[in-house]
């Protein structure tokens, strides 16, 4: 409904909808009165409904605790287990506490800087500060939450859009050696042949924990050498459920020699102990299951405590999604395309693979310093500056590719690893 007009006496009465009170459920409206032809009074009732219209006037005094709940009750129905209960947690227990009282129409972007700081100061457990990462994602729960109202026509403006939450710098990407990641294994194949296993596909594939866990007999095609990731377990209220995977995408991952080995072991005994209880496994059973029979998986906070209680053993400090960081980095330090990487980290986009693994990509920057090294010592010579462009142009100008090669003799530019020398190739 977008307005009305009626007469009253010599003038017209003008009514536009100016929409529904979202606490009290009245509808509001704004009037005005003008004089004049029947025609005047239509063209002033267009431009009343224009200015309400847009933006539209909130009169309600709705606070940001409503705003909340609703949003949440909304939005996360879509959302994976683990992201509603984080969503939840951080609504509880940091943002209502602080900014639930508050209006809506009230709430100033100086009244969300003043809680963050309140955060960043004594917003822990015991009046502890949090991290700068916990007060950047209260940040985008109430901005999220904001931009809802703006949908719903609560509010005219973000108030959180220029508010200054805490900068959360990337924790940096610290993988295990070659020599470490040997020994973990290696230690709990004498001790737990199941999880010996589960650490291979780990390091081999890359793959979440919640991957690994989720992997039935049916996605393994031991002949072609290969596994298939297509759903992931998630912890929830009532117990695991089944998801698609962090991406939403399903993909293939090759085997090498030694983890297909290990792996069709495991499978060999998980049938033979399936076999000694009376049931037999089949295609929708787990690779690592629970039970005889396959049909519940491992426990998310098992895998994490056992992976725990080894690396201790061995004196190894890393985390299990570290190994995760190894297989990545390992490969892009041996020369394997960042496409490749990305595809088997199972990455929506090669960005997100460069944004945490570039420092791993080896070779761009010794090309770099080669080819600033030959334009120095182009310049230095005594030809003149004509003879320099036209030298660089002919030694550069039209090559596809660099191709970078190290001879075995040490070179002081890298200590003693080999100096690095540029093939020009057409």
């Amino acid at each position: 409904m977008s307005g009305s007009l009626r007469k009253r006496g010599n003038s017209w009465e003008l009514r536009a909808y100016a929409g529904t009170d979202p606490e009290t459920g009245k509808r509001n409206w704004v009037s005005a009165t003008v004089k004049g032809s029947r025609r005047a009074a239509q063209q002033e009732l267009a431009e009343l409904v224009s200015r309400v219209e847009y933006p539209r006037r909130m009169t309600s005094k709705a606070t940001v605790t409503k705003l909340l709940i609703d949003w949440f009750d909304t939005v996360s129905p879509n959302w994976s287990p683990t992201t509603a209960s984080q969503t939840k947690s951080v609504i509880n227990y940091h943002v209502i506490p602080r900014l639930g009282d508050l209006p809506l129409q009230t709430l100033r972007t100086e009244d969300i800087d003043a809680r963050y700081g309140e955060l960043q100061r004594s917003g822990g457990p015991n009046g502890r500060p949090l991290t700068p990462s916990t007060v950047h994602r209260i940040h985008v729960v109430l901005h999220r939450a904001l931009e809802q109202a703006l949908r719903w026509e609560w509010l005219w403006v973000n108030p959180a859009s220029h508010a200054s939450p805490s900068s959360c710098e990337p924790a940096p990407v610290r993988p295990p050696s070659p020599d470490e990641i040997v020994r973990l294994p290696n230690h709990v194949s004498s001790i737990d042949l199941a999880f010996h296993a589960y650490l291979s596909l780990a390091v081999s594939t890359g793959a979440r924990r919640s991957q690994i866990t989720a992997l039935r007999l049916g996605e393994v095609d031991l002949k072609s050498e290969q596994i298939g990731f297509i759903q992931a377990l998630l912890d929830a209220k009532g117990g695991p459920v089944l998801r698609p995977t962090k991406t939403k995408r399903t993909y293939r991952v090759d085997l090498d020699t030694n983890c297909l080995k290990v792996l069709t072991a495991h499978i060999a005994r998980a049938k033979a102990r399936a076999e000694a209880a009376g049931v037999e496994l089949g295609r929708s059973s787990f690779v690592f299951p629970d039970d005889p029979a396959g049909a519940a998986p491992w426990k998310l906070n098992w895998v994490t405590k056992q992976f725990i209680k080894y690396r201790t053993a061995v004196k190894l400090n890393c985390r299990l999604h570290d190994l995760r960081h190894f297989m990545a980095t390992t490969m892009l330090n041996a020369g394997v395309p960042i496409t490749t990487v990305s595809a088997r980290l199972s990455h929506a986009r090669t960005s997100t693979t460069l944004n945490v693994y570039a420092h791993a990509v080896p070779g761009s920057d010794a090309i770099a310093a080669e080819i600033l090294s030959f334009v120095l010592k182009a310049a230095n010579s005594r030809s003149k500056t004509s003879r320099v462009r036209r030298s660089f142009h002919r030694r550069f100008s039209g090559w596809r590719n660099i191709h970078i090669h190290r001879s075995r003799r040490p070179a002081s530019l890298f200590r003693g690893e080999g100096r690095v020398t540029l093939t020009w190739a057409r």
